[in-house]
């Protein structure tokens, strides 16, 4: 077995020299996972080790977290060397995380639901429309996309949704066009809605597929508008339709890295018009963030 991949050593080689190195064997290993709360299995490690399999669900990103530190490997070696068939790796993969919202929960949420969150199923085009009432609350969110399958047989693909504020809740989703709510986890206390959202029939890769779906929150002030990319995009529009008796008094366009860090700075800050009652953004070639609209009362 070829142990590089291009002029990168192989995942299988790399962690079968450093647990040599260490001189644990794969059940003191899976001891330690197990302790550390990811438990694998020893045929699991071993396939892995061998190179008969990869950790390639969206679950094993802990996983090889803690694997590094126990074989007391620099904190990314073996995740940058998980490949996929497309020749991204895991670690570009996993980035989406820190993007959407509660990356970490809402990518344990899509794991058990039996999908991916990156590498499945990517956006051509997104188009989000978030309406507001006359008490500066919004009260809903329709996302037009277009999405292409990475992957032949891809049926089905998630959308996370987060509502701001405390009183919140968690918002309810149903599709209009092209795609149905299959399954549906709400996390009230996280204002926080991970959905399933079914296509009409498996894909073929690089097909292409426009879906429409609306997301119904319980009125909460708003004064921004958000959408995480974890891939590049090739448009990106985002619309605020405010009522005709609040209308705000100026409206801003920005982008963040990370979702985590609600501190990190912001850029490309445009003033947006608002022609009459509505306001919109259009982006395109899009690169990964947190893209959004802010304005002010």
């Amino acid at each position: 077995m070829n142990d590089t991949v291009g002029t990168q050593p192989a995942f299988s080689a790399v962690l079968s020299r450093a647990v040599q190195a260490r001189g644990l064997s794969l059940d003191r290993i899976r001891a330690r996972l197990e302790a550390a709360g990811v438990p694998v299995s020893n045929a699991t490690l071993s396939y892995w080790q061998s190179g008969r399999s990869l950790p390639t669900r969206a679950r094993s990103l802990r996983t090889l977290v803690e694997l590094e530190a126990i074989l007391q490997l620099d904190a990314g070696t073996l995740i940058e060397l998980i490949r996929t068939a497309d020749g991204r790796t895991r670690h570009q993969l996993f980035a989406w995380q820190t993007v959407v919202p509660s990356g970490e929960l809402a990518e344990q949420i899509i794991s058990d639901m039996g999908m991916e969150g990156a590498g499945r199923i990517s956006r051509v085009s997104v188009h989000d429309t978030l309406t507001l009432d006359a008490d500066r609350c919004e009260t809903s969110s329709l996302t037009r996309q277009v999405l292409r399958a990475e992957r032949s047989g891809v049926r089905n693909f998630p959308v996370v949704f987060q509502q701001e504020g405390e009183e919140a809740g968690a918002p309810e989703v149903e599709g209009i066009f092209g795609c149905r709510v299959t399954n549906v986890v709400d996390v009230p206390e996280r204002q926080l809605m991970v959905a399933e959202m079914a296509l009409p029939r498996p894909l073929q890769r690089g097909e292409l597929v426009l879906t429409e779906y609306l997301v119904t929150m319980k009125p909460t002030p708003s004064e921004l508008m958000t959408r995480s990319v974890a891939e590049p995009v090739r448009e990106l529009v985002m619309a605020v339709q405010f009522h005709p008796l609040a209308l705000p008094t100026s409206v801003f366009g920005f982008t963040r890295p990370s979702m985590v860090d609600e501190d990190a700075p912001e850029s490309d800050v445009v003033p947006v018009q608002v022609i009459g009652d509505q306001a919109q953004l259009v982006k395109l070639d899009v690169a990964p963030g947190v893209h959004g609209l802010r304005w002010t009362w």
